[in-house]
């Protein structure tokens, strides 16, 4: 990487004449400054990644200049170089954030090693920080896309919700957005800094499950060579997230509702009684009250869970929300993708409106991807949609939808069969809608018959 370094020193000492003479060879980007002002004026006007300053600035506090680049650049590591300081003054430096502190004489070698680890340790940051903020950004419910009513509704009761320590379960169509819900509950709640696991119950089999959920003692089964802990241990103290809680097999339904009643529960093969605090974020795609009138969910475990029931709407069922979506994930996209989508056609975003969308804001999202990644233009028009949406049955009544592979009098055909079907065989009315004489079309029908299917 480039490393950009400023070297703050007042003093014209040889040692920092060879340090710099030595960076530069190194090709490294130097920046210098003889007074704060000019250190500070540099810091926010340039990318620096390394401070190398002089302990011993004259009439300055070296303690509060750390303290005050910090502020400034919170990334930026600072190496203090000096000589004669009590070792109680290098401590004290290093604990309020200094990287390293060296005395003279330095090797040249020995610092440019210490100023790439540091540069390392930089970088490391600004990574960890672009994610935590990309993350924060994706949880908190504030930014839960949608000003239609039904998800208005949704983010009310989110809010809501989201402090008070209840468990709660989120119902929905496959792609509605549960497991983002989910995240927000927990990242805005006060569990927020504990652990927050998650668990696909459908993916594992009934024995697989126990083990994942409750951990396993070594030796409780074929393969088990070491005590596990199970998620709900690892979970203790922050939240646990159950998707597709329908899929759990009734045996493990009994043993999840002894941890919801009473808080504690065995390893699989164990003794031990472990108690755990966990919050319950469970998901469904499925009719829990029809699979409990089946025999196969628990009711007592059900009203455990729906302490708070969270419904998702459809995407269908809120399209004043498209242009939005298609905003967030057009940006979102041109971010992670490097596109520069700037927008959408009005006949794509029409395209967009008349489809039912059963796999809901996931599938749009898919789309979406796949027609930026198909546009020859800065814009996303119809033609670059997936074709399973170009091909689609138009949701409005007035549109019929006929075959591309037909004959002019085979169209014609369908389109009098689909027009007396409207119109529930009402030969006049039908007339009507097609523009023609009662005759023309009571002629049209005798051909139509008069012709093998």
């Amino acid at each position: 990487m480039e490393l950009n370094v400023l070297v703050v020193e007042e003093r014209d000492m040889p040692v920092w004449e060879k340090a710099r003479n030595y960076l530069k060879r190194k090709k490294i980007k130097l920046f210098s400054a003889s007074t704060l002002r000019e250190a500070y004026k540099i810091l926010n006007r340039e990318p620096i990644n390394i401070v190398l300053s002089d302990f011993n600035l004259k009439n300055i506090n070296s303690l509060n200049f750390l303290n005050k680049i910090k502020t400034i650049r919170p990334d930026v590591e600072i190496i203090f170089l000096s000589e004669r300081v009590p070792l109680s003054k290098a401590i004290e430096a290093m604990k309020a954030g200094a990287y390293d502190f060296y005395e003279f004489p330095i090797n040249m070698k020995l610092l440019m090693t210490v100023i790439e680890k540091a540069a390392e340790k930089q970088t490391l940051y600004i990574e960890k920080m672009k994610l935590e903020k990309k993350f924060k950004e994706r949880v908190n419910y504030g930014n839960i896309i949608g000003r239609s009513k039904a998800m208005q509704y949704v983010i009310d009761i989110v809010a809501s919700v989201a402090s008070k320590n209840v468990n709660i379960l989120l119902t929905g169509e496959t792609g509605t957005g549960k497991e983002m819900i989910a995240n927000a509950i927990h990242y805005s709640s006060s569990r927020s800094a504990k652990p927050y696991v998650k668990v696909n119950c459908a993916v594992f089999n009934e024995g697989i499950l126990e083990s994942e959920l409750f951990g396993h003692e070594k030796g409780a089964f074929t393969g088990a060579a070491a005590r596990r802990q199970g998620r709900f241990e690892l979970a203790n103290g922050g939240t646990i997230f159950l998707d597709e809680i329908a899929d759990l097999p009734l045996g493990t339904q009994i043993k999840l509702l002894r941890i919801l009643q009473e808080k504690e529960f065995e390893r699989v093969g164990g003794n031990e009684t472990i108690k755990v605090d966990v919050r319950v974020i469970a998901a469904t795609n499925r009719d829990l009250k029809k699979l409990i009138d089946e025999g196969r969910f628990r009711d007592d475990l059900y009203y455990r869970l729906n302490v708070v029931k969270i419904e998702l709407p459809a995407l269908r069922e809120r399209k004043e929300d498209f242009p939005l979506l298609a905003s967030y994930f057009i940006n979102k996209l041109n971010e992670e993708k490097g596109y520069k989508i700037k927008g959408i056609s009005k006949e794509a975003m029409q395209t967009l409106l008349s489809y039912q969308w059963p796999g809901n804001v996931r599938e749009l999202e898919n789309a979406l991807e796949s027609a930026m990644a198909l546009a020859k233009k800065d814009f996303i028009e119809a033609s670059y949609l997936p074709a399973f949406l170009l091909m689609s049955e138009p949701e409005h009544s007035d549109y019929y939808r006929i075959s591309h592979n037909l004959t002019l009098s085979e169209v014609e055909r369908e389109l009098i069969r689909l027009t007396l079907d409207k119109t529930n065989g009402n030969k006049t009315a039908a007339a009507r809608a097609l523009g023609i004489g009662l005759r023309s079309l009571h002629r049209k029908i005798k051909v139509i018959r008069a012709v093998p299917p």
